[in-house]
């Protein structure tokens, strides 16, 4: 029977870096299931184009965790002003929605700006206890502030989107566009994910946005990272070079956390002393064996969406854009990028890279038809003029996308972890511990368990 002290399952960003912490301190064996490291971070190339699993962009905001990816790049790195947009209305305004409002018609305008301006009394209003137009900004405590604007475990997205942002905001932003995306219902989704991705603005930024001038700098990806060569399935490929323990294509079958032991396609039988996982934590304790009733109940409960990508080559595109958000019912996709304004060196000389974004609530999409309207909706906000100018297509699938925030997950993940802990496991990363999350982030928990590990926690 083959020994480890550690056992790694899966080969993304997260257990690469959990590997690269252990290297020559612990013998290790990462378990990646696919033939190449990265997991959803991965690039496929088609056709001299180079396509991402969607828009995979590096938000570096930790001292170590950006030493250790520009280092890792070595050079492959470009550091990018971000442009983003939102296609609403029939007109295309700057993102974030909520202060670029000076391109949406005049009702629109003013629906929003009344409705976040009443939004904000209110709110100030139960911050301080009296009116907010006698008590100067400076009075309220920051920290209450910030308890009014932030989403906790137990509101849901409807009551927070309009208690944050308004009424006009809400109906003609934050709810068509977040339903498109999570494929749940708004009602039952609770916001404590909102906090790092969704910007909340001052009333003069709402003004001045309004009815002066562009507002740049709002959240938390205004610059982002992206390697110059080889796509974002360059930084793994990296990470990769030196992980000695690291296996591909082999898959985990089944694992017993009290005794120790894995079963592995093509391995058989491995012993381990510690685990690290981070597959999605749902299929993880299902293949659990020594997982007890009320855990595998509790997995039961979580719920994630499904996206499908569709990626496009096409000729003749002039446009600087990143990517754009449609909140509008005419548009299947919510999201769709010009991944070659990343790197040119994602399509041949005088090509784009498009990358489009459709959610399902885990239903199977007609590809047929929903490229057909994929297409048209390309044409009608103007980022292609005809079909003929493409030149390549590329379907990619992520089973399990966005991890779905309600209440059944609030409760479920304490029952998993406090199971996992004891049994001296970590589950980590985006899908592993089961959150909204981003690249870096999945890099930090890596080394962090891995140093937990070392430190013989």
């Amino acid at each position: 029977m083959l020994r480890t002290h550690t056992l790694i399952i899966g080969g993304g960003l997260a257990g690469l870096a959990a590997a690269k912490a252990l290297e020559g301190k612990k013998d290790y064996l990462l378990a990646e299931r696919s033939p190449r490291p990265g997991g959803l971070a991965a690039t496929v190339g088609k056709g001299g184009f180079l396509f991402d699993y969607s828009g995979h962009l590096l938000h570096l905001r930790w001292p170590h965790t950006t030493a250790l990816i520009l280092e890792t790049l070595k050079g492959n790195c470009s550091r990018i002003k971000r442009d983003a947009r939102i296609y609403a209305h029939k007109s295309w305004t700057p993102y974030p929605f909520q202060v670029n409002l000076s391109g949406m018609p005049y009702k629109v305008k003013s629906e929003c700006v009344s409705g976040f301006l009443a939004a904000y009394a209110a709110r100030r209003s139960q911050v301080t206890g009296h009116n907010p137009l006698e008590v100067p900004p400076q009075m309220a405590s920051g920290q209450q502030a910030a308890r009014s604007q932030a989403g906790d475990k137990t509101e849901v997205f409807t009551r927070w989107t309009r208690r944050v942002f308004g009424e006009g905001i809400s109906k003609h932003f934050m709810l068509p566009y977040n339903s498109k995306l999570w494929q749940y219902p708004l009602q039952r989704l609770t916001t404590e994910w909102c906090a790092p991705f969704v910007p909340v603005p001052r009333p003069e930024d709402v003004l001045e946005g309004a009815y002066g001038r562009r507002r740049d700098g709002l959240g938390y990806n205004t610059v982002f990272h992206y390697p110059k060569r080889g796509g974002i399935g360059a930084l793994p490929l990296a990470l990769a070079r030196k992980a000695g323990g690291l296996r591909l294509g082999i898959e985990v079958e089944s694992v017993n956390l009290k005794k120790g032991t894995a079963l592995i396609k093509y391995f058989g039988q491995v012993r381990f002393r510690r685990l690290i996982n981070t597959s999605p934590l749902n299929e993880f304790i299902d293949r659990a064996q020594d997982a007890p009733v009320s855990v595998k109940k509790a997995a039961d409960k979580l719920r994630h969406n499904t996206v499908y990508v569709l990626n496009l080559g096409v000729r003749g595109v002039k446009n600087t854009m990143h990517w754009g958000y449609f909140p509008g019912e005419r548009f299947p996709f919510y999201r769709a990028g010009i991944a070659s304004n990343f790197s040119k060196g994602l399509a041949p000389d005088g090509c784009a890279s498009f990358y489009i974004e459709i959610a399902t609530d885990g239903q199977a999409l007609n590809l047929a038809s929903a490229e057909t309207e994929v297409i048209n909706g390309l044409k009608t906000c103007g980022l292609i003029k005809s079909s003929s100018q493409i030149v390549e297509k590329l379907w990619l699938k992520i089973p399990c996308a966005y991890v779905i925030y309600n209440r059944e997950r609030t409760e479920a993940l304490p029952v998993i972890f406090d199971w996992l802990k004891a049994n001296k496991a970590r589950s980590i990363g985006r899908y592993g511990a089961w959150k909204y999350s981003f690249m870096e982030e999945s890099i930090k928990e890596g080394l962090e368990a891995a140093e937990q590990l070392l430190g013989g926690r």
